[in-house]
């Protein structure tokens, strides 16, 4: 039993029909497809040289910009480095300046004390000679002459530089 049967004729036919369907669709279609994978091979091919070049480019912006972020680096290190030496400076600047001020304050005072030391001591002198000379008048109930006066002052200005206490 025989399904399907074919004449030779009809065979003949079809084979010929789709071998010249075949050529057909070589020349009109075949080629103008391969043109076109040919086109899209050839955009592929270029949108992959391009993306090299992007990231080569990118890749020489990243090197740059790293190199360009140490120099920002070293140049800010440099930067707190100066300004750390002049706030050094200008510290030690200001206590030298202030030690300074110090001692002259403390100099003035020095003499402004020995000053007014030298003054106090040259009023108790008079004072104590003043004293010796008025308590020896009442002693004696008479004015003592000058060569009198003038000892009575020198021992008492003697005890008074005994008694007074060493500055030094």
């Amino acid at each position: 039993m025989k399904i399907f049967e074919v004449s030779p004729g009809l065979f003949i036919w079809s084979a010929l029909t789709f071998i010249i369907l075949i050529v057909l669709l070589y020349k009109l279609a075949f080629n103008p497809l391969m043109s076109m994978q040919k086109k899209r091979q050839a955009e592929i091919r270029e949108a992959i040289d391009g993306a090299e070049r992007i990231k080569e480019e990118a890749r020489v912006l990243l090197s740059e910009y790293k190199q360009q972020l140490a120099d920002a680096r070293l140049e800010a290190e440099e930067i707190l480095d100066r300004a750390r030496h002049v706030g050094e400076s200008t510290r030690a600047e200001i206590v030298n300046e202030a030690r300074e001020q110090s001692q002259r304050a403390l100099d003035k005072a020095r003499e402004q004390i020995e000053r007014e030391t030298s003054q106090a001591l040259a009023e108790i002198r008079l004072q104590v000679a003043d004293l010796a000379i008025a308590a020896a008048e009442k002693a004696t109930s008479r004015s003592l002459t000058s060569e009198e006066d003038a000892r009575l002052i020198r021992e008492a200005l003697a005890q008074v530089d005994v008694m007074r206490p060493n500055s030094n």
